[in-house]
């Protein structure tokens, strides 16, 4: 089964206050998941400031560039990975989040683990 784990954090990150050290476990983290045929995809992603956001409201479509003042979260990345079932998807999202609460204390992260429907 494919899940999608999106890493949320509380606010914007910046890249400069991430010490190196983070970036080379997680680096170790998501080569392990490839290695082991785990990972499909993963990646971080832009800041707001970059996006675009398409909204349907009320029946009317609308076209937003960022930043989103109103956004109290932002995806700051995505794990793809294929996994037996949920309960190996969590172990994933749990070490991940380990690696943040080792490498950058005091960052709030949550990482959402989605399981992909268009399988049985």
């Amino acid at each position: 089964m494919r899940y999608l784990i999106n890493v949320v954090h509380e606010g914007p990150i910046d890249e400069q206050s991430v010490p190196a050290e983070m970036y080379e476990a997680m680096g170790g983290f998501v080569a392990k998941l490839a290695a082991d045929g785990i990972l499909i995809d993963g990646a971080g992603l832009e800041p707001t400031e970059k996006a675009t956001r398409v909204n349907l409201r009320d029946g009317e479509v609308k076209v937003v560039d960022g930043p989103f003042a109103e956004a109290k979260e932002w995806v700051g990345g995505y794990f793809l990975v294929q996994c037996r079932g949920q309960d190996e998807a969590v172990e994933i999202a749990k070490h991940s989040i380990e690696l943040h609460r080792k490498h950058v204390p005091g960052m709030n992260v949550v990482h959402e683990v989605r399981r992909i429907i268009d399988e049985e």
